[in-house]
């Protein structure tokens, strides 16, 4: 019985520099802001052990959570839900900051609490 040749293996090379250096260059990628507020607060909170490191990020891994969802989430937790005042900064509104549906600042934290429609 003939044996294969065993693969050849090597080394490739370390593009992390390059890669990081391109995407922060095309899509303002690549570097956490490790000095930001929401940072800081988190490692407080895994620190203190409010937060359990291992799980606070459990629903990005188990297939019980939708996909849509978990697109949600990541959108509050990075900020990039849209709200009123994203829609002034791209003009694609002329009102204040004020939700549509209520008299109070429009927010992420103020759309997954759900807006108070009682006027």
């Amino acid at each position: 019985m003939a044996h294969s040749p065993s693969p050849k293996l090597w080394y490739l090379p370390n593009h992390r520099d390059a890669l990081q250096t391109h995407m922060h260059f095309l899509h303002k990628l690549g570097n956490a802001k490790t000095g930001a507020n929401y940072h800081a607060y988190y490692q407080t909170l895994i620190k203190d052990g409010t937060a359990n490191g291992a799980t606070s990020n459990a629903n990005l891994t188990t297939s019980d959570v939708l996909f849509k969802t978990k697109c949600i989430i990541m959108k509050y937790r990075t900020g990039t839900l849209y709200n009123q005042k994203h829609a002034i900064l791209f003009k694609l509104s002329t009102r204040s900051q004020t939700c549509p549906l209520c008299p109070q600042v429009d927010s992420t934290l103020h759309i997954s609490l759900g807006a108070n429609t009682r006027k």
